[in-house]
């Protein structure tokens, strides 16, 4: 797959063309399952008692090292990947690839079972029925821009709205890390929502608002709405919980992965995905990235590897640069802050810029801070 470049053969008054990827983890079925007061939540923590309420088999490797982890009063000791991840490192007993990786397909199974619970088809069905009628997927498309000037701090660095205006044809592909299709029935362009020709002639199907916040540095102001295109389209590199076997759990892989004969190649998601052939295209033709929900952290290595790249691309050959959007939630008590946003984001690329380009990186970074209390419109539960 890759984008795929569109011309006035698909859209009559097309002008420009901008490709988004937007990046969706756990925060985001986490948000839904609270919002509607799911009764199973898609945390590991929670799928951990599920096991133990169903005697799982407490030989499991993955379930031995959980329980161990707990023990020893680690913040994350739920976190199945961080588990798969240290049963192979030298301070977890360096266990064999091949033991782990059986162990890893009975959670595997457990997990896709445990999912059926977590979105439920009622719950699926509410979802969409609230996004159709709040028209929360066109909305988040349209006027995510307002995020940023009500969010970030650096909103006058953000280019990307100046390059916007009529006939632009918006092109959002979702990257959803979940296995559940809670993102995939909330962001469908449904009929009530969105009409792919709503005018008799023209053949425009969006509106795009560059400022709808009305930001004094903004691009234009509130009224201000661009007669545009949109399309989106939703992968799952890590899996669907339609399909079972198609579940992955497992650790990073390096960039030079040797995939013929990595004793632990099996237990690697990029491996398995394989990332490099699927989806390393993607990145520089990518004009605007936004991570929304994930923890950035490094078991999905290979994606902040990627983006990091994209945004340290020379300016030589007159193609607009990639920019960045973070959004982060944390709780209003105990607020974070862009600086701790951005180290995170550094820290699950892997790599440590000089001042120079960290500097340059950063000023093409909107980190969106948000709470319970103030939440995005983008990605927004009703």
């Amino acid at each position: 797959m890759g984008y795929r470049t569109f011309t006035t053969s698909e859209y009559s008054d097309l002008k420009r063309q901008h490709n988004i990827m937007v990046l969706v983890g756990n925060g985001f079925d986490i948000q839904i399952t609270q919002r509607y007061e799911s009764r199973f939540s898609p945390r590991y923590q929670a799928f951990y008692h599920y096991l133990a309420s169903r005697d799982f088999d407490s030989s499991n490797l993955v379930v031995q090292q959980m329980v161990t982890a707990k023990e020893n009063g680690q913040k994350n000791w739920s976190d199945v990947e961080a588990a798969i991840g240290h049963l192979i490192q030298a301070d977890g007993g360096w266990h064999p690839a091949d033991s782990v990786y059986d162990a890893t397909l009975a959670i595997q199974t457990a997990f896709s079972e445990y999912l059926e619970l977590v979105a439920p088809p009622n719950l699926l069905a509410q979802v969409g029925k609230d996004s159709a009628k709040d028209s929360l997927a066109v909305a988040s498309m349209a006027d995510f821009i307002g995020d940023t000037a009500k969010g970030s701090s650096t909103f006058n660095s953000f280019a990307f709205p100046e390059e916007t205006y009529h006939y632009d044809l918006f092109n959002f592909l979702f990257v959803n890390f979940n296995y559940t299709p809670l993102l995939d029935d909330y962001i469908f362009r449904d009929p009530q929502q969105f009409q792919p020709q709503p005018h008799k002639y023209a053949d425009r199907n969006f509106m795009f608002h560059p400022n709808p916040t009305n930001h004094p540095d903004g691009h234009g102001n509130q009224d201000t709405g661009w007669s545009s295109y949109v399309r989106s389209e939703i992968i799952h590199p890590h899996g669907h919980q339609a399909i079972p076997r198609s579940l992955l759990f497992g650790i990073d892989a390096p960039d030079n992965l040797a995939a013929g004969t990595n004793p632990n190649r099996r237990l690697m998601k990029p491996y398995w995905a394989m990332n490099r052939i699927e989806y390393g295209h993607l990145f520089l033709d990518t004009r605007l990235f936004i991570i929304f929900g994930c923890s950035i952290g490094d078991s999905d290595g290979w994606w902040w590897r990627r983006i990091h790249e994209a945004l340290n691309r020379p300016n030589n050959d007159g193609v607009p640069l990639s920019e960045l959007i973070i959004y982060w939630w944390s709780p209003v008590e105990e607020p974070a802050t862009r600086q701790e946003v951005l180290d995170i984001f550094f820290g699950g690329v892997g790599k440590v810029p000089d001042k120079a380009g960290r500097a340059m990186m950063e000023s093409r970074i909107q980190v969106v801070l948000y709470s319970d209390e103030s939440p995005p419109v983008f990605l927004a539960t009703p």
